[in-house]
């Protein structure tokens, strides 16, 4: 039996951060622009499992925007500021980081990007689990 769509990409998800973690605990020297590139995919598809699940009209929006997912479904759900606070803080790892740039990378920020997506997908896993 397949599951629903939600709980795909919440799975997608939980593996993103498994892997944002496994290269920050074990991968020498720590690519840490592919940790945060990989918190950031975590938070985004934490968000869209959750609009998925919300059923939110129009389909699950083409961004990497994290706080314009989190706009478009505050209708539906509350939406506490310091997620805001979480979604800006990973969103410029979604495109930045893919690419050579000069956006600088260091392993105290790239701790705190664990740290937002976990903290991101506990909530949305949370929000899923009221119904």
């Amino acid at each position: 039996m397949t599951q629903p769509a939600h709980l795909q990409w919440l799975d997608i998800a939980d593996r993103d951060l498994g892997v944002a973690k496994h290269l920050f605990s074990l991968y020498r020297p720590m690519p840490l622009e592919i940790i945060c590139y990989q918190c950031q995919q975590c938070a985004e598809k934490a968000l869209k499992a959750l609009y998925i699940f919300l059923d939110i009209p129009g389909g699950v929006p083409k961004t990497h925007d994290l706080s314009l997912l989190l706009d478009q479904m505050h209708n539906a759900v509350s939406v506490a500021d310091a997620y805001y606070d979480l979604a800006d803080q990973l969103t410029p790892y979604g495109t930045a980081a893919r690419y050579p740039s000069n956006m600088y990378f260091d392993e105290y920020n790239t701790k705190k990007a664990i740290e937002a997506a976990e903290t991101i997908l506990t909530w949305v896993k949370g929000q899923v689990s009221k119904e």
